[in-house]
């Protein structure tokens, strides 16, 4: 049994001239004006692992998440001025993990969640969040280690008349402290 805690601020900032009309937020940006588009995502992830294989090289387990997403994203140019929109959710899902120790300190991690609200539920209402990570851990002791790997996110959403749909994909690196 363990449980875990993990916090990603993501965090992105672009500018560009756009090559179509985009309507944000009930505005509409025209083709060939510069906009700076910019996107805070805070993610936080409350997480119940129960491990049902456990071996000295490696485990399988059951992955319960309490995802609390913080979303806010906002385009801005000159003749609009900036328009922005801020959303917050907590997201349940589900999924497993797996573990190999390729030596005792040295650690090799697969992990899939997920969620999905289908549309036969409500046709106004549907939304999926998936999240694929694999990655190598490094201990230092029992208690500290370094990690890095590559995840992989993707969110979709629609409220009504209202969709929106983010994939991040990439590598990481992160820190890692047990209690």
């Amino acid at each position: 049994h363990k449980l875990r805690y993990e916090f990603v601020p993501i965090r992105y900032e672009k500018e560009a001239t756009i090559t179509r009309s985009i309507v944000f937020n009930g505005q509409r940006f025209n083709v060939s004006l510069p906009v700076l588009a910019e996107l805070k995502w805070n993610a936080m992830r409350f997480t119940y692992e129960y491990d049902f294989v456990y071996q000295d090289r490696g485990l399988f387990g059951l992955v319960l998440d309490l995802k609390y997403t913080e979303v806010e994203a906002a385009l801005t140019n000159a003749l609009i001025g900036r328009e922005f929109a801020h959303a917050q959710a907590p997201i349940p899902a589900i999924g497993g993990t797996g573990r190999y120790y390729v030596v005792p300190n040295i650690s090799i991690t697969g992990e899939f969640t997920l969620f999905k609200l289908p549309s036969s539920f409500n046709e106004d209402y549907q939304a999926s969040y998936y999240d694929f990570d694999l990655y190598g851990t490094v201990n230092f002791n029992n208690h500290i280690g370094v990690q890095g790997g590559f995840r992989r996110l993707s969110v979709f959403y629609q409220v009504e008349e209202d969709t929106g749909q983010m994939k991040m994909k990439g590598l990481y690196f992160g820190a890692v402290a047990r209690f």
